[in-house]
């Protein structure tokens, strides 16, 4: 007999390239930022940039979690500034530790079991290592002047429906956001995501999935927004 109340295993982590799991044909938060800025008027962001924030993020991030495939010399990117950035995630105990026994870049595709929408996400460190609980790191770059700084703009970027959207995917234990400096001195500040945030970040994404539903009644003023946007992510014009 099954147990009806045993909490559902752990989507597996994949290991693909980032094209293959851009091309996977599901929702990731990415499209749920996509379908927040389309609600609020907000013109669509292109996926990647050589400069800016999204080439030095995308930059760092390849440095930090895949230096085997960063290219230096890249236009508008710094390769000094990258790498400072990324020792001064090295030099952080913690991280360094993380680093050392965590999976970088894992992939996962998973159905959300509240909306029953197929989703998939993309992580930035996964660890799953005796003597640790499961973790889910993300790093996001920053101007934030101090820790403090760092935990009022979560919120306001998102982050808090970022955390509960993993780790709710994952059953993550803990799910840290590591802001890094991108100014000198370049420090890290490290937070643990608290349960009443991602209550918050939850409430966020699920309101997200549920306009997604062709089934979903969708309030006049945003039908159009949401109709694009439905059809950019599924092809379908309807």
């Amino acid at each position: 007999m099954t147990d009806a109340t045993a909490t559902p295993a752990r989507p597996d982590l994949l290991r693909i390239p980032y094209d293959d799991y851009r091309a996977l044909p599901a929702i990731a938060n990415s499209d749920l930022s996509r379908l927040r800025d389309a609600l609020n008027g907000r013109p669509p962001r292109p996926h990647t940039s050589v400069g800016g924030a999204l080439g030095l993020g995308t930059a760092f991030h390849t440095a930090l979690l895949e230096p085997d495939l960063y290219e230096p010399g890249q236009p508008g990117i710094n390769d000094t500034l990258i790498w400072w950035m990324v020792e001064g995630v090295q030099l952080h105990p913690e991280m360094k530790t993380l680093l050392e026994v965590g999976t970088p870049e894992p992939s996962c595709v998973f159905t959300e079991p509240v909306t029953g929408t197929l989703c998939k996400l993309r992580a930035d460190l996964v660890i799953d290592h005796p003597g640790h609980p499961y973790t889910v790191v993300d790093f996001k770059t920053t101007m934030a002047r101090d820790h403090n700084h760092f935990v009022e703009q979560c919120s306001n970027y998102d982050y808090d429906r970022q955390a509960a959207f993993y780790a709710d995917a994952t059953q993550a234990e803990r799910f840290l956001l590591v802001g890094v400096q991108k100014m000198e001195p370049f420090k890290v500040f490290v937070y643990a995501v608290p349960p009443l945030m991602r209550s918050e970040g939850r409430a966020k994404y699920l309101r997200l999935l549920r306009l997604l539903s062709p089934q979903e009644p969708v309030p006049l003023s945003v039908v159009q927004a949401v109709r694009d946007v439905r059809a950019a992510l599924t092809g379908d014009d309807a």
